[in-house]
Parts: C-alpha cells; sequence; structure tokens
C-alpha cells in the first residue's frame, strides 16, 4: 500500500490528491492520510472532503504503520519533478507537495470530473457566476496577502507578488484581447479595491467556503494567478480552449521549482 500524507491549503491538498490518484489510476493501492489535521490549524484544516473525491481516507491505525514501518518513508526533497515518483516501490509513505501538473497531467479528465464541490453552491456564488458567463472576455485576477504578509516564514518563502505586476499582466491580457472585464479575488479585498483600481472590473465580496471561489475564477475565460497553488488550481481547471494564463515568473524567493505550465505566460 501507499500512503500519502495531505497537509496544507486548499491548493496543496489538491496537487498531493491528484498525485495520489494517478498512481491509484496506474494500479497502485493507495490511500490517503489526513492524520496531521488534527494539530494543524492553517488555512480552515481539512478541505478535500468538500469534492467528490475517491480515493480512500487511511485509518489511524494505517497512518501511523504506514509512518512508521514500511521501509525507507519516501519523501520530496525539492520543488523540482522526481521522475522516480512516478513508480514507487509498493509499501511506501510519502511526503510531498508534488507542484507541477508533470505528476498527473495524464488524469486531467479525471480530476476534472472529481474537482467538483459537492454541496449545493451558495446564492452568490450563482450571481457571480451568472455575470461571469455573460462577460464577453471574463479574466479572474487573484491577490493572495494574508499569511504571505502576516506569517513572516510565508513571507521570506514566496514573498508577494507586487502591483506591478498585476498591472503589467492586466495590460497585457487587454493587449490580447481587447475588451475584458475582471473578477478580482483577494483574501483582503479591501486593500485590494485600494491600491489596485482597475477599469472594468468586480471586486468578489462574499463569504463562502474558498473552493466556490476556485470554482468561479475556474469559470473564467483567462486567468492572473498570484504565486498561489490556490489560483494556480483555478487555472488549470479552466477549461477554456483558448485560454490564456498569466502567471509570476518569480513563483519562490529563492527555490528552484516546475509550478508553472508550460504554455503559460510568465511574467
Amino acid at each position: 500500500m501507499i500512503v500519502i500524507r495531505i497537509l496544507g491549503g486548499l491548493g496543496n491538498q489538491l496537487f498531493q490528491y491528484a498525485y495520489a490518484k494517478s498512481l491509484a489510476a496506474k494500479g497502485y493501492d493507495v490511500k490517503i492520510d489526513i492524520a496531521a489535521f488534527k494539530n494543524y490549524t492553517l488555512h480552515g484544516g481539512y478541505h478535500l472532503d468538500q469534492f467528490k473525491i475517491d480515493v480512500k481516507t487511511a485509518s489511524p491505525a494505517e497512518s501511523w504503520f504506514a509512518k512508521y514501518f514500511f521501509n525507507f518513508p519516501k519523501k520530496e526533497k525539492r520543488l523540482l519533478f522526481q521522475e522516480s515518483f512516478l513508480k514507487p516501490f509498493r509499501n511506501k509513505y510519502i511526503k510531498g507537495y508534488f507542484q507541477t501538473e508533470k505528476y498527473f497531467e495524464d488524469i486531467r479528465p479525471i480530476l476534472l470530473k472529481q474537482f467538483v464541490v459537492k454541496k449545493q453552491l451558495a446564492s452568490s456564488t450563482i450571481q457571480y457566476l451568472e455575470e461571469i458567463n455573460i462577460k464577453k472576455n471574463a479574466c479572474s485576477v487573484h491577490i493572495r496577502r494574508g499569511d504571505y504578509i502576516s506569517d513572516e516564514k510565508a513571507a521570506k518563502i514566496h514573498g508577494v507578488c507586487d502591483l506591478n505586476y498585476y498591472k503589467e499582466a492586466i495590460k497585457l491580457m487587454r493587449e490580447k484581447c481587447g475588451e475584458v472585464h475582471f473578477f478580482v479575488f483577494s483574501d483582503d479585498i479591501s486593500w485590494v479595491k485600494k491600491n489596485l483600481k482597475i477599469k472594468n472590473a468586480s471586486y468578489i465580496e462574499h463569504q463562502v467556503i474558498p473552493h466556490e471561489d476556485m470554482h468561479l475564477m475556474s469559470l473564467c475565460k483567462h486567468n492572473i494567478t498570484a504565486n498561489s497553488s490556490f489560483s494556480w488550481w483555478a487555472a488549470w481547471l479552466n477549461q477554456h480552449k483558448n485560454k490564456i494564463v498569466i502567471a509570476p515568473k518569480q513563483w519562490f524567493v529563492n527555490k528552484e521549482n516546475e509550478v508553472v505550465c508550460d504554455n503559460w505566460i510568465k511574467l
């Protein structure tokens, strides 16, 4: 059995699950370990249960046994793609982030069906959804602040995309698409409204589970992401055939990575 540890915010959980599901699709006996969420209070805890996932969760006993008794627990040591993770030896406890589509792009159709919110969408989400569908060129803009600002450790690892990045991305999107309506998402929307004035924009303000905002972003024709796995997944789940995705080339402050997809524009 392969046991994959799930930890982090919604975006990280999706990367880890996608990797787990890719192994299951190859015939591995895979389970996910969510035991760490008992002591993990950041980012609202465990989120995958809101989606239509089907990889089974390991029992506390299975998680404990795999973690301490499987031979050579395997840990991702860097954020670059490692081919060895595609065919791990059986009976492994695996920890990592797997932040590149190279681990799971071959099962994209499966993930598109599973990363769907199970419950009825909130009325405010449905209203924004209708507005997105009406606009000719809807483009999501995600500004991540939150712990990237308030948490010293997170700030040193991730940094924050500055306003110039967003202004240049918006300018480029208009150059490529002409008339664009921007839908602005942020965990600090009041700050964004004061500091980033955008013509033809809707600033998303409602209280819903994060999955619903990710869904709304994915429905936009185009996407401008932050250096955040949350907006990465929104852009990746976007099924528009000719979508344009603009993402920051500097995803981490000083860590080499392959997060941004090859067909996205790095700015």
